[in-house]
């Protein structure tokens, strides 16, 4: 019996992504790291790119990566995409390959911890390129990595920048040329090889569909395009992509004609707003098993024709079904398309099910029969460490 609600990921559509995001990025000479930390690095999903030749997979939480350290994956690449919080630290040596850094203390934390395993651990160095998260100035980047080169248990592999994510700054042919020019610098200043040097997220693929990028950028992190076929900072429906990787589905409790007014004084609603209410007259309304505790309601797009999204509380979604083109009852399954904050919640929640198909694309099977989509980890095409 089906659970609800529930995600349901078309795998082979996953794959079918990475398949043409790799493709693309090999033009370029661009090795690709999946994001998957709107998806917490789930096994089958991750396994899904692995089928489309990408073994790189890159999280911001180490616990995400446990269950992959457990699965018998072969080749895989893990890479942690936020500094590990201190009392995380010890965990870092024992099941990442890669670690953003951004703080000498905590780096030599991370060393301290890797010492202690017997082993060194890769960082690449987070710059700081304009969207004021996390990173080292420019102008303090030289004397940083100096001396982060000098901590035991730790080898500094490459730079990494991040755009789009707090202030929505855009990758652009002048900042990610500022970065490119950042890294030669670096390298000529530091007289270290720094071999990758990283660009993320998804807004920075127009570039390299344009074939502007910077040369010597070799990487880029990208999650968005790879599990929804869209880049949401630059509000761009990637046209090359598939956009139907991910539904979320959930079941109708209630079916009634109801006033779209209330009725009495109004306050706030239960997530502490005023709602904008606009009197249509009697509608006709389904409530949904689904709500803020489950997914992002505002990040949700229904699938039924002439279904609209009147408002949700922590347990109940209401819809307006008065235009729809079918008669709903209780019992149906109404289905959504998501945005990146609605999957990201739902895969978070403890009451969503997570259900996979496998609805095999032409051009899939003709690569795995091919044996092309069980390559090993990529790499980039040339030695790109020179400036």
């Amino acid at each position: 019996m089906n659970s609800f609600p529930r995600v349901v990921v078309d795998l082979d559509c996953l794959t079918d992504n990475a398949v043409k995001v790799r493709s693309l990025c090999q033009e370029h000479r661009l090795s690709v790291v999946a994001v998957t930390k709107g998806v917490t690095s789930d096994a089958e999903i991750v396994q899904a790119f692995m089928r489309g030749g990408i073994h790189s997979i890159g999280d911001s939480r180490v616990h995400d990566f446990l269950s992959l350290r457990q699965e018998e994956f072969g080749v895989l690449e893990l890479t942690l995409l936020r500094q590990a919080p201190r009392s995380q630290m010890h965990l870092v040596p024992h099941i990442t390959d890669r670690a953003f850094m951004s703080e000498l203390t905590a780096m030599k934390a991370l060393g301290e911890a890797a010492l202690a395993k017997g082993t060194v651990c890769d960082v690449l160095v987070v710059v700081e390129m304009g969207d004021r998260r996390d990173g080292v100035p420019l102008s303090d980047l030289t004397s940083f990595i100096d001396a982060a080169s000098q901590i035991d248990g730790v080898e500094i592999t490459g730079l990494a920048a991040n755009l789009g994510c707090i202030t929505g700054i855009l990758p652009t042919i002048e900042n990610q040329e500022r970065f490119g020019s950042v890294a030669a610098r670096v390298r000529r200043e530091t007289g270290l090889a720094l071999p990758i040097i990283s660009t993320g997220g998804t807004v920075a693929l127009d570039l390299i569909e344009r074939g502007v990028l910077s040369p010597i950028i070799t990487e880029l992190r990208t999650g968005e395009a790879l599990l929804l076929g869209v880049s949401t900072t630059d509000s761009r429906v990637i046209p090359w992509l598939r956009q139907d990787a991910f539904v979320l589905e959930a079941e109708v409790i209630e079916v009634r004609d109801k006033p779209s007014a209330p009725d009495g004084p109004v306050g706030l609603d239960a997530e502490g707003r005023r709602p904008q209410i606009v009197d249509h007259g009697i509608r006709r309304r389904a409530v949904v098993a689904l709500g803020y505790t489950d997914t992002e309601p505002a990040a949700l797009v229904p699938l039924d024709a002439g279904v609209t999204i009147v408002g949700s509380s922590s347990d109940h979604m209401v819809l307006d079904v008065t235009d729809a083109e079918r008669e709903f009852t209780e019992g149906d399954v109404v289905a959504f398309r998501m945005r990146y904050a609605a999957l990201l919640h739902s895969m978070l929640s403890p009451y969503v099910a997570r259900g996979y198909a496998r609805t095999v694309d032409a051009a899939v099977e003709t690569l795995t029969r091919a044996g092309r989509l069980t390559e090993g980890r990529q790499t980039c095409p040339d030695d790109r460490t020179g400036t």
